[in-house]
């Protein structure tokens, strides 16, 4: 029997095991439940079978867990690569490409809920992190409440606490206009060379 390799990364979290089918297949829904008990969110979403893992024989690559093979993958998380960016030394997201007019600073704003949202699981952002992240964008010179008082208005965007402890987060309007902004901007960035 041959052996076989697994190598899993999630968040901070990181499963190597090396064994028989059935042996990773354990490992890998233990890596799963464990995950789930410490961030109370499926890392691996819409995966709820064992892993299908390919045969020695399949000289094709099988489809990561959770994908399905023959479906291309989807645009929008394209998108997002184009545009949002985890940097792990800040522990920040940061956007790529600015939004242009009147509200560009609210749309930054946007764009960096729903990378949160979007790449980490964190449906809240701190006042402090999104001000980090307006001002590494280049923006000087603004008030974050100022700037947000007419999303806040039209219930894009909810904000609790009060100061610099404020948190902001994404309503489902807000998400959706988020991602059609997403789709706007990405559509301005030139696909890298194969």
């Amino acid at each position: 029997m041959d052996k076989l390799k697994l190598r899993v990364k999630a968040s901070d979290y990181e499963l190597e095991a090396e064994g028989s089918r059935d042996f990773l297949n354990e490992q890998y829904e233990a890596f799963k439940q464990l995950l789930d008990a410490v961030t109370q969110k499926s890392v691996v979403s819409g995966s709820r079978g064992k892993m299908d893992f390919p045969s020695p024989r399949d000289s094709r690559l099988a489809p990561l867990p959770g994908e399905k093979a023959g479906i291309p993958p989807n645009p929008q998380v394209k998108s997002f690569q184009k545009l949002l960016v985890w940097n792990d030394r800040t522990q920040r997201v940061t956007s790529t490409v600015l939004p242009d007019g009147p509200t560009r600073i609210a749309d930054t704003v946007l764009l960096l809920l729903l990378g949160y949202r979007e790449l980490r699981g964190i449906s809240h952002a701190s006042a402090l992190d999104l001000n980090q992240g307006l001002r590494s964008a280049g923006f000087d010179d603004f008030r974050l409440d100022r700037e947000m008082a007419p999303y806040l208005k039209a219930r894009l965007v909810l904000r609790s606490g009060v100061g610099k402890g404020s948190r902001y987060r994404l309503t489902t309007r807000g998400v959706k206009q988020a991602q059609e902004l997403v789709q706007t901007l990405a559509a301005l960035i030139p696909d890298p060379l194969p």
